[in-house]
Order: structure tokens, then C-alpha cells, then sequence
């Protein structure tokens, strides 16, 4: 296992302590002798020029600081007994560090407290001069997002100049939740998030697939970044839906009326479940966390025919 990659996975990364992933995300740069700017926000800054933003975030969901012990089985790395890797989204870090090393054109940013809603990336101003905006923050092999909370971030001629040119065999996905690409739906035209090989992301079983991490560095290192269209509007929103996932019929948002915001939520699930199962699956919920607390729940309600 490459130092860099075997250093970030082995230091636990708490979501609840930004200031010393700050400094493991610091030190390692120093040591490349890589030049840097923090910002109040505790996100890290590497500016190699270009006009794609390369984004990954710097903490995990681990809620305690320590030395994880890594054991690598079939080329796959977890840790011994079970346990927070941290692969998501060490990996994604260690993908831009390598392409830092070699001097590939671009904005890299090391986001803050992405597992607590995006807090680094939404305290972000993005630079105008950006037209990509690419996260390494996906499990698999093969998913590039195309779409995040079900709204479209990068235009299908975007997707496909990517898979065309791309070294590996990348597909279409619009079933992402989030991350920090989608915070900067808003401003930069292409926003995708990237598959990275790790799986079961959020629970004791995470672990990485160390020949594809491999890989995909190369292939990060030998893709014409500058060469991909920007095309999408970023003003312009568009979200898309599949009859497959909800059941027929189209969706339509705006001009809804203010009301409690547990209304908005729970007419979001009806519309997009998949896009809620994925998030409850990357938060390590199961479905017998979801009978258990609907149980609870149940026990509470009130029938009318009791008031």
C-alpha cells in the first residue's frame, strides 16, 4: 500500500474534530513540500491553475480520534476486527495528493466537515473562472454521478465526453445523495461525483479496493481534464426523475406554499425514495434500524378513534 494512502487510513478522522484534520491533511502536503492556503472554514486549497475543481472532504464518520489497524485481504484493505476505514473520504484524498505530486492542472480542495451537511463546501466560494467540479467521494467501481438529491449537476454532453475519454469503464448514475460537488450546483456548469472503489461506507464492514484506487490515479493523472464541454446552466434547475424508481409520472417543484418543513420532507421521500434508502444506507442504517424506530413510533400514535 502506497505510505500517503496507508498514513490517512490508519489516522481515525472524527467529523466532530476539523482541526485535526486539518493538520493530517496539512502535514502530509507539507511533507510533499506542496504549497497550500487554509481558510476559516478549515478547508485546504492547492491552486495548480486549470479550470476543474478536484474536491474531497477530510473527515469521516468516526466520532473518536485514533490509530485504526489495517489488515489487506485480496488486495482490499479494512480494518482488523471491524471498523470506520475512513476509504470514504480518505481515498478521494489520496486520488488528488497523487495528482498533486505530478502537477495536474487544477483546484483542489480539501472540504471540512462534509459528513455534517457539507459545512466546509457551503462556506466555499468558488473561483468564476471554474467550470468543473469533480468529488472522489462515491463507493464502486463504475458510478459517475450525474445527478445529486435528484437534481441534474452536469449535462449529458459532459457525461459522455468523460466516459469516451476516461481509461476506465465509467457509466451514467443518477442516483447520488450528496456531496460536496453539490454544493456548487448553483455556479460551476459540470458537477459529478466519482466512484473511488470503496464499499459499505459508514459501517464497520467499509473497506478499499487497492488495485482499482490504483487505477483510477492513473487515469486521473492521464485524462485531459481542460478538454471536457461545460455546457449546463448552472442557473438553470433541473431535476429529473425515473418511473422505475417512483412509480410513473413527473414530479414538479417550485411554486409550493411554505408549510412545515416535515411536509416538504415527507413529500420529498414519496418522490424520491431512492435517493432517501442510499442516504439511510450510507448513514449504517439497516431495515431492522427502520422497524424498530417505526415500532416506537407506532407505540406513541394516537388513533382518532381515541381522541
Amino acid at each position: 500500500m502506497n505510505p500517503i494512502l496507508k498514513t490517512i487510513l490508519e489516522t481515525k478522522r472524527p467529523t466532530n474534530n476539523p482541526q485535526q484534520n486539518l493538520a493530517v491533511t496539512t502535514t502530509l502536503l507539507k511533507e510533499l513540500r506542496v504549497s497550500y492556503v487554509v481558510d476559516e472554514h478549515n478547508n485546504v486549497t492547492v491552486d495548480l491553475g486549470g479550470v476543474t475543481c478536484f474536491t474531497a472532504h477530510t473527515d469521516t464518520v468516526d466520532n473518536k480520534l485514533g490509530t485504526n489497524i489495517l489488515t489487506i485481504k485480496n488486495n482490499t484493505v479494512s480494518v482488523v476486527g471491524g471498523g470506520v476505514l475512513g476509504a470514504d473520504c480518505g481515498s478521494g484524498m489520496y486520488v488528488m495528493i497523487r495528482m498533486i505530486q505530478v502537477q495536474v492542472p487544477g483546484l483542489y480542495v480539501f472540504f471540512a466537515t462534509e459528513e455534517q451537511g457539507r459545512i466546509g463546501s457551503s462556506a466555499y466560494t468558488m473561483p468564476k473562472h471554474i467550470k468543473h467540479c469533480v468529488s472522489f467521494d462515491r463507493k464502486g467501481t463504475d458510478n459517475l454521478i450525474t445527478h445529486q438529491m435528484s437534481e441534474r449537476g452536469c449535462s449529458d454532453a459532459f457525461a459522455d465526453t468523460f466516459i469516451e475519454s476516461f481509461a476506465l469503464p465509467y457509466k451514467k448514475d443518477p442516483t447520488g445523495s450528496f456531496t460536496d460537488s453539490y454544493s456548487f450546483f448553483e455556479t460551476v456548469p459540470e458537477c459529478i461525483n466519482l466512484s473511488v472503489g470503496y464499499y459499505d461506507q459508514h459501517t464497520k464492514n467499509e473497506r478499499q479496493d487497492l488495485s482499482f484506487l490504483e487505477l483510477l490515479v492513473d487515469a486521473c493523472i492521464a485524462m485531459d481534464w481542460a478538454a471536457l464541454p461545460a455546457e449546463r446552466d448552472p442557473k438553470k434547475v433541473e431535476f429529473d426523475y425515473d418511473d422505475r424508481w417512483y412509480g410513473g409520472g413527473s414530479v414538479k417543484w417550485g411554486g409550493i406554499p411554505a408549510r412545515d418543513e416535515s411536509n416538504d420532507i415527507e413529500d420529498f421521500v414519496y418522490g424520491n425514495p431512492w435517493v432517501v434508502s442510499e442516504l439511510l444506507q450510507e448513514y449504517g442504517l439497516t431495515l431492522a434500524d427502520l422497524h424498530q424506530y417505526k415500532n416506537g413510533y407506532d407505540s406513541y400514535v394516537v388513533s382518532e378513534e381515541e381522541l
